[in-house]
């Protein structure tokens, strides 16, 4: 430091390199809180187009199987229909004769009624398979909006750091103006100004912070290395 700078001109250098540190911190912390906010409504709107695009789907297996069917599947349910109803009318016979109600038949050989409704399934499981991906999709896309909530303590974190650094700050103007003209003097300023940076660098605990810090006051990087 050269004896013939001038304090205030000093005092005044130090002060916009030190605001340039808390407006980087505050941009910082702009950008991750824009991030998020993005990423959560972009979460909502990925879980709105999945059930979207899944319901009408759906609809659309409901159209072809009960109300617009083809004519295998119309086959299919029918045959199953008749199943149904024989079984239910012989059991409601047997129930009003008070009959063991634990062998019911149908007239269709068992293996014909098996192999009917195996292939009345094998005709939806394409479909359902379709339907069912809609958790994995909702899944991934929840732990997404949850990931990006969990920067809200990163970012109350920084804020917080950024109001420790203006009390610092305050602290150390107000040790110099309480006497300002016995101590606005180089020595006493380089000494209250490498206090002030101490302090504001030893509470930063993301490596991102310590890394503008270390960028606008390199100075500081022998004493921490």
């Amino acid at each position: 430091m050269s004896e013939k700078e001038d304090p205030s001109a000093y005092l005044v250098g130090f002060l916009a390199q030190y605001t340039q540190l808390l407006e980087g911190q505050l941009l910082n912390i702009r950008e991750t809180m824009v991030n998020t906010v993005e990423t959560v409504m972009q979460g909502v709107a990925g879980i709105s187009t999945a059930t979207e695009d899944r319901r009408q789907h759906a609809e659309k297996v409901l159209e072809s199987t009960y109300v617009n069917p083809d004519m295998e599947t119309e086959i299919l349910i029918q045959d199953m229909q008749k199943v149904v109803d024989e079984i239910f009318e012989e059991t409601s016979e047997r129930y009003a004769k008070g009959q063991d109600l634990e062998q019911l038949t149908s007239a269709e050989p068992e293996v014909l009624v098996k192999n009917r409704i195996n292939r009345f399934a094998g005709r939806f499981k394409t479909e359902m398979d379709t339907l069912n991906t809609v958790d994995d999709e909702l899944k991934n896309t929840i732990f997404g909006i949850i990931g990006a909530l969990s920067s809200e303590d990163v970012i109350a974190q920084k804020l917080e750091h950024v109001v420790m650094s203006l009390k610092i700050l305050q602290t150390g103007l107000n040790y110099v103006l309480i006497d300002y003209d016995q101590r606005c003097t180089i020595d006493e300023l380089e000494k209250v100004t490498s206090d002030i940076k101490s302090y504001t660098f030893r509470q930063y605990t993301a490596e991102d912070e310590k890394k503008r810090f270390l960028a606008i006051f390199p100075d500081l990087r022998k004493k921490t290395a």
